[in-house]
């Protein structure tokens, strides 16, 4: 998008809530505090089997702001008010490649590992050949993350047409055999979503 607000970092915040509906509702109204906050965008997902269960994507363009937001009193009150259920859990990451599909609810798989480096990692992601292993499993939209914290974890991000393609291209035996030949070093955690309702601010 030629009009992509400047985004140098994301967190991924994964709660539970009573009531989807509302707690969108009450999400969306508070998208002026996040602006101000230095958020830029998000993506929602939620889980396969328990719609209730969320874990937002949020873009961040400044990364001190959007941490003291997070820490904060008036987002403690407004993830009350939305009806939150569960301690949200926090992961900061910095994006590296993204091709998603922000204006459709898909199927979507959030991949995380460790690698033995990272850049080695980022490029055969970025590879060719990844990209053709991608379309011939049918991934329509992927994404890839660089942990703030520990710098060594990867998270993806894949878009499918269909739960059943997910799986099947997770359990691929192609895909492991690339996964040990970039460096992955630990073994990898699926958790399958809906995603959509994404936005930039």
């Amino acid at each position: 998008m030629s009009d992509q607000p400047s985004i140098t970092a994301a967190i991924l915040v994964s709660y539970s809530v009573a009531d989807f509906d509302h707690w969108k509702a009450t999400f969306d109204s508070h998208e002026p505090d996040r602006i101000g906050a230095g958020y830029v965008g998000h993506h929602i997902n939620r889980a396969e089997n328990d719609p209730n269960s969320i874990s937002l994507y949020l873009a961040v363009g400044d990364l001190e702001k959007a941490k003291a937001f997070a820490a904060s009193d008036e987002l403690k009150a407004a993830m009350q008010e939305a009806g939150v259920t569960s301690v949200p859990e926090f992961l900061w990451v910095k994006p590296v490649a993204e091709d998603i599909i922000w204006d459709q609810e898909l199927p979507a798989v959030i991949v995380t590992h460790t690698v033995d480096d990272f850049d080695a990692w980022l490029a055969e992601y970025k590879s060719a050949e990844a990209d053709a292993m991608r379309e011939a499993g049918g991934i329509i939209g992927h994404a890839a993350n660089q942990g703030i914290d520990n710098p060594s974890l990867a998270l993806v991000y894949h878009q499918a047409e269909s739960f059943d393609t997910l799986r099947a291209f997770a359990a691929s035996d192609q895909l492991r055999a690339v996964m040990k030949e970039a460096g992955v070093n630990s073994e990898p955690e699926f958790s399958y979503h809906t995603g959509g309702w994404g936005k930039l601010y």
